[in-house]
């Protein structure tokens, strides 16, 4: 399924053929009176309606990879050597270019990409929770078991990050680009796959919305001498962000993501340096943990810590990791789709170090009364204020994010299901984006209001979509990709809309395919089915621990009252 912003129709031209044409959901139409093709046997009735397959999508792919690696080769010195080794991963000779004959076109949406890499770091290092989770998650597994599980998610969502790259890659080009991680799952899984993905992004964005907006709204209340009504302050803090989420373009937004992403990482060493000079806020230690001052204590292991509560925290852990749930609608951004590798690398390398130095240390220093988010256990409450304050600008820019991505999901996937004939530049196409807008911030809204948890909704949020969309997916999709290439190898030439590659058997498929990545095909389901595992157990465990909450802290549903 190919969305883009306008219907714009678009020239096409090559050597030998001439095609007037313009994207749309269902595919690609070319104008009758207009297009030709090599074929003569081929009639304009027959491909009036033309959407391409998979291998034809790679083919274009192949050209635009080509094209990328060229120029990355004159201006990309530095990581020469890291370039070439890519593109040899990336080229599928049986997709070689056998001359100018095939159609061209270039589609006007792709020059609207404009991020460059330094400013997609700002984006993935915004979109993902960030490290004001990790000391609570420390504090109920102890040192050695939640460093080994940071370590463990790192590596696993620097594969999963780079699996959706290379797959975007092969099937992305001005012909025929890649917009979302539903395009993804349609080209490969068809419908079933594709809605699949579309409602666990969904979900995962709008819960984790809700989780910032929770985030967000706490840190306002310190802020304040007197008391706020709790759902009056959701209320107004969602109105706002309603707004502020009719932005279009996501480059925009990470522009200042970058900035904030600065300042949010200095604030996270000043917060260090207040914890390690003085104890535990033991009001907020109570009012959101449900425990009562006492002895502060730490553990490798930590003992007698119910299962639920082990759950909650490794759920949690990989939920500040899984920020590939994004990753493409990003990389559809970058003007050079090629260069997200360094900005996976950097931004995911630079979370890794801030993670592992902030949750250790604060555990350190305030144990089993290590809160979350952690700002909460600054007992200096002028330090604790100005440090919520800079979280509040955080939370603020990563619900701009979501809430676009929130949004973006629901208008180029449903609104089109709804009104097929939708133009979404039109009067009606922008009043369908404010309702669209409207309605997903109201569900955020009332998700924050009927559990004002932090811990609680990002534990339910992993397990029910994180999980699957990151450690899952992406994993079966880049084996579908490899054993597809394996069973290209017999094709001699391809020519787009004119080579007709013939079905192979299901068994004869995987058959192929394994006898080639046999290995590859055993880590990755072990994977898989590992992460099913945890989603199981995260969803019970989640749900336990909201009842937890529920009874020793404060929380109340729909409530004035705060949970802080």
């Amino acid at each position: 399924m190919i969305h883009i912003d306008d219907d714009s129709k678009e020239e096409r031209n090559s050597s030998s053929s001439t095609l007037d044409a313009k994207f749309i959901t269902h595919g690609v139409y070319l104008n009758k009176k207009e297009s030709t093709f090599m074929n003569p046997d081929v009639s304009t009735d027959m491909i009036k309606y033309l959407e391409p397959d998979i291998v034809t999508r790679m083919f274009y792919a192949q050209r635009y990879i080509e094209k990328q690696y060229e120029y990355m080769k004159k201006h990309d010195g530095m990581f020469k050597f890291v370039d070439h080794w890519l593109f040899k991963t990336l080229k599928i000779n049986s997709l070689s270019e056998t001359g100018d004959e095939y159609p061209k076109w270039e589609n006007r949406n792709l020059s609207k990409r404009t991020t460059n890499w330094i400013v997609c770091v700002g984006l993935v290092t915004a979109e993902i929770m960030g490290a004001y989770l990790l000391p609570n998650s420390v504090s109920m597994l102890g040192y050695v078991p939640s460093n080994i599980m940071l370590i463990i998610f790192f590596c696993l969502t620097v594969v999963s990050g780079g699996i959706i790259w290379w797959v975007f890659m092969l099937l992305d080009s001005p012909e025929f680009p890649v917009k979302t991680f539903a395009d993804i799952a349609y080209f490969i899984g068809g419908q079933p796959l594709k809605q699949l993905v579309i409602l666990l992004q969904l979900i995962a964005t709008i819960l984790t919305c809700a989780v910032i907006i929770i985030s967000g709204a706490q840190c306002v209340i310190i802020l304040r001498d007197e008391r706020m009504c709790w759902v009056g302050l959701l209320l107004l803090l969602s109105g706002l962000m309603m707004l502020f989420s009719l932005i279009k373009k996501l480059s925009i937004i990470g522009k200042y993501c970058l900035v904030i992403t600065f300042i949010n990482y200095i604030a996270l060493f000043v917060q260090l340096g207040y914890i390690g000079h003085s104890e535990p806020n033991w009001k907020n230690a109570l009012a959101l943990l449900g425990i009562e001052q006492g002895t502060i204590e730490t553990y490798a292991i930590t003992p007698a810590i119910p299962l639920v509560y082990r759950v909650v925290a490794i759920a949690n852990i990989s939920y500040v990791f899984a920020g590939s749930v994004v990753f493409p609608e990003v990389i559809s951004e970058l003007k050079r789709p090629w260069e997200f590798w360094k900005s996976l690398i950097v931004a995911e390398g630079l979370i890794l170090i801030v993670y592992l130095i902030f949750g250790n240390y604060i555990y350190a220093y305030q144990g089993q009364f290590s809160n979350s988010p952690s700002v909460f256990g600054v007992s200096d409450l002028k330090a604790m204020k100005g440090l919520s304050f800079i979280m509040f600008i955080t939370c603020f820019c990563q619900s701009l994010v979501f809430g676009h991505v929130s949004c973006k999901i629901v208008y180029k996937n449903y609104i089109p299901i709804i009104i097929k004939t939708i133009k979404f530049d039109s009067k009606t196409g922008l009043l369908l984006w404010v309702i669209v807008v409207f309605f997903v911030w109201l569900s955020i809204f009332l998700i924050g209001a009927g559990v004002p948890q932090v811990s609680a909704v990002s534990a339910f949020t992993s397990a029910l979509t994180m999980t699957p969309l990151t450690y899952v997916i992406p994993f079966l999709i880049h084996l579908y990709m490899l054993y597809k290439i394996e069973n290209l190898s017999f094709v001699k030439e391809f020519v787009p809309f004119e080579s007709k590659i013939e079905a192979i058997k299901f068994w004869k498929f995987v058959g192929n395919g394994n006898k080639k990545y046999w290995f590859v095909s055993f880590i990755y389901i072990a994977i898989s089915l590992g992460a099913m595992a945890l989603l199981g157990m995260g969803l019970w465990a989640s749900v336990e621990y909201m009842k937890h909450l529920f009874a020793v802290t404060d929380a109340t549903s729909f409530s004035c009252k705060s949970p802080i």
